[in-house]
C-alpha cells in the first residue's frame, strides 16, 4: 500500500490484528444509509427507523456496536453478523407498516429499540429515539465495540447539545461505555437540507456522500433506484493480472470527481479469499490502506488469488467495490504465448489476435469473455491439428459488442496442463492507449505516442503530488498512431501525473507519471 507520502505502492498483506489496530472496521465498511427522524402522515413515533448498510468487502460483526443521538444510545447485541450488501434496520416497533419505513412493503425490523433491553435509558414513547428535540435535526453517531467512530451524520451544524451516556451491557454481553459526544472529536457528514415533519433522509445511492430529503422510504432495500446518479465515477483496471518473480499483480482505480480535495485521500479495504471457498468471510485476510495522490488508487504487490477491494472517500462514503483475480505466472509449459492483444471493433464485434510458439505441444485454445474481470464464460474453442510445429497466429471476432469487455485465453497443452493469458479489455476499455512517452525525466515537453481506434479529442490534465491541477489541454487524435506533445516547461521540478480522457461516453482514462527537471 502507499506510505504516508503516497508514493510507494508495494502492497503487503498484513495480519488481521495489525489491520484492526489501523482501522475500526477491518472487514467491511458500515454506513448509516437512511433514517426517519420525525414521523407524520399517520405513522406513529415508533415508526422511526435507522438503516445501516455493510458495503463490504467482507462481513462485519456488529456485536456491541453503539448507535447514539447524544442523549440516548442503542447497543447492538453480540454476534450480530452483517454480510456484504446487507441492511440492518433499527426501529421503534417489531413491524413497521407500509409506507412508514418502506413505500413498497411492511418492514420487520432487526432490532426494536423499545424492547431490546439494549438502550441506556427507556425511549420516550411520545418523542421517540430520534425526535427528542422535535426539530428533525438529530445527529447520529455509530461506534464500534472499541468506541472507534464508524459513521457520523447530522442534518446541519451546530449539532444539538449532548449529555453523558453510559451504554447498556445488553445483559452482560457487552462492556458498558461512558461518553459525551460534546467532548469527542466527531467529524459529522452534514446533510445540509431543511427540516420538515415526515421527512426521511437517505444517501442518493447506497454508500454515496450525497443525501436527499424525503425520498421514497426504502428501509431494508437499496437506494439505487432508476435515474439516480452519483457525482463520482470510478474506472477499474487490472494493470497486471499475473504474479511473477520480477513483477506482481497490480490494479488501478481511476477516480473522476470535480473536486479531488473533497475525495482524497481515498481509503480502501482489500480482502483475499485465503481459504479459497469462493466467498469473502471472517476467516480471510483483510488489508486496510489509503492513497493520497489523485486521480487514481494504485495497488501493487498482489499475490495469486481472488480479491475484492472496497474504496471510500476521505469522508468514508462514495463507496464502491470491485472483484478481481490475480493469476499465477505462466508455469513451465512447452507452449508459450508470444502476445495477446485487442485488434479493433467493427460490426458489433471485437477482434482479438494472439500468437503461440512450440505449438507441437498445443491441444487447444479457448477464448473466454466476461462482463467483468472476475467471471468468464467460454466463447470459442480452437483445436490444433496434429503435425503442426513452430509458431502460429490466431485471431477471433467476439460477438457481444459493448456488453462483454473483458477477454482471456485458456491455453491447454497436449499433456493436459492449463494456463491463462493476461486479461485484456475491449473497445470501451482500450479505445485509447499509450504506446510510449519520452523523455522521462523531461525539461520542456513530454512526447506521447497514442493509439486511438477512431478520430476523437483527448482532454489531458496534469496533477502535482498534492492532487492539484497544474496544467490542462486538448489533443486532436486521428484513428491509428498519434505523436503528440504536452508542454511542461512552466512546471516546477517535481513528480507529476498526466491523465488523458477521450470523449467517449464511457471513457477509460489513460494515466502515467513523469518527472520534470
Amino acid at each position: 500500500m502507499r506510505t504516508q507520502s503516497g508514493r510507494i505502492l508495494s502492497l503487503l498483506l498484513l495480519c488481521f490484528s495489525l489491520l484492526s489496530e489501523a482501522k475500526g472496521q477491518a472487514t467491511g465498511r458500515v454506513v448509516i444509509n437512511e433514517y426517519l427522524p420525525w414521523t407524520s402522515n399517520g405513522c406513529s413515533v415508533s415508526s422511526e427507523f435507522v438503516e445501516l448498510l455493510n458495503f463490504g468487502p467482507g462481513p462485519v460483526d456488529l456485536g456491541c456496536y453503539i448507535l447514539t443521538n447524544g442523549n440516548r444510545s442503542i447497543t447492538i447485541p453480540p454476534n450480530t453478523i452483517l454480510e456484504p450488501g446487507q441492511f440492518y434496520v433499527l426501529g421503534g416497533q417489531d413491524v413497521i407498516p407500509k409506507p412508514c419505513a418502506n413505500v413498497d412493503s411492511t418492514i420487520t425490523v432487526h432490532l426494536n429499540w423499545n424492547s431490546c433491553n439494549c438502550t441506556n435509558l427507556p425511549i420516550d414513547g411520545a418523542s421517540g429515539f430520534l425526535a427528542d428535540e422535535a426539530t428533525a435535526n438529530e445527529k447520529l453517531v455509530l461506534f464500534d465495540a472499541n468506541m472507534n467512530i464508524i459513521d457520523a451524520v447530522a442534518r446541519s451544524l451546530p449539532v444539538l447539545p449532548s449529555t453523558s451516556i453510559t451504554t447498556s451491557s445488553v445483559g452482560g454481553g457487552c462492556t458498558t461505555k461512558t461518553f459525551n459526544l460534546d467532548n469527542l472529536p466527531v467529524n459529522y457528514e452534514v446533510l445540509g437540507m431543511s427540516t420538515g415533519r415526515g421527512n426521511s433522509f437517505a444517501r442518493t445511492m447506497d454508500g454515496d456522500c450525497v443525501w436527499v430529503k424525503d425520498p421514497q422510504q426504502s428501509a431494508n432495500a437499496s437506494n439505487n433506484k432508476a435515474g439516480k446518479t452519483s457525482d463520482i465515477t470510478y474506472a477499474f483496471v487490472v494493470d497486471n493480472a499475473l504474479d511473477c518473480d520480477s513483477t506482481d499483480g497490480t490494479v488501478s482505480i481511476y477516480v473522476k470527481h470535480n473536486d479531488y480535495s473533497k475525495v482524497f485521500p481515498m481509503n480502501y479495504i482489500l480482502v483475499i479469499d485465503t481459504n479459497k471457498n469462493g466467498r469473502f468471510d471472517l476467516n480471510d485476510k483483510y488489508t486496510y490502506g489509503y492513497d493520497d495522490a489523485p486521480p487514481e488508487i494504485r495497488i501493487t504487490g498482489l499475490p495469486v488469488g481472488y480479491f475484492r477491494v472496497t474504496v471510500s472517500s476521505v469522508q468514508g462514503c462514495y463507496l464502491k467495490s470491485f472483484d478481481f483475480t490475480i493469476l499465477p505466472c505462466y508455469p513451465t509449459l512447452p507452449v508459450k504465448l508470444i502476445y495477446f492483444k485487442y485488434a479493433g471493433f467493427a460490426n458489433n464485434k471485437n477482434k482479438l489476435e494472439w500468437m503461440l510458439t512450440d505449438i507441437e505441444h498445443l491441444k487447444s485454445v479457448v477464448v473466454e469473455k466476461g462482463v467483468n474481470n472476475g467471471s468468464f464464460i467460454p466463447y470459442r474453442k480452437f483445436e490444433v491439428a496434429d503435425g503442426l510445429s513452430g509458431s502460429k497466429y490466431f485471431s477471433s471476432e467476439v460477438d457481444g459488442g459493448t456488453a462483454f469487455r473483458y477477454y482471456r485465453l485458456k491455453i491447454i497443452s497436449k499433456d493436459g496442463q492449463v494456463f491463462y493469458s493476461p486479461v485484456i479489455t475491449g473497445d470501451l476499455g482500450s479505445s485509447l492507449s499509450v504506446n510510449k512517452y519520452w523523455p522521462n525525466p523531461t525539461i520542456d515537453k513530454l512526447n506521447i505516442q497514442l493509439q486511438s481506434q477512431q478520430s476523437r479529442r483527448g482532454n489531458y490534465t496534469i496533477y502535482n503530488v498534492t492532487g492539484s491541477i497544474v496544467g490542462q489541454g486538448q489533443l486532436d487524435l486521428k484513428a491509428g498512431t498519434n505523436n503528440s506533445s504536452v508542454p511542461v516547461n512552466a512546471l516546477p521540478s517535481g513528480v507529476y501525473q498526466l491523465q488523458i480522457i477521450n470523449d467517449s461516453p464511457e471513457q477509460q482514462p489513460v494515466s502515467f507519471r513523469f518527472v520534470k527537471h
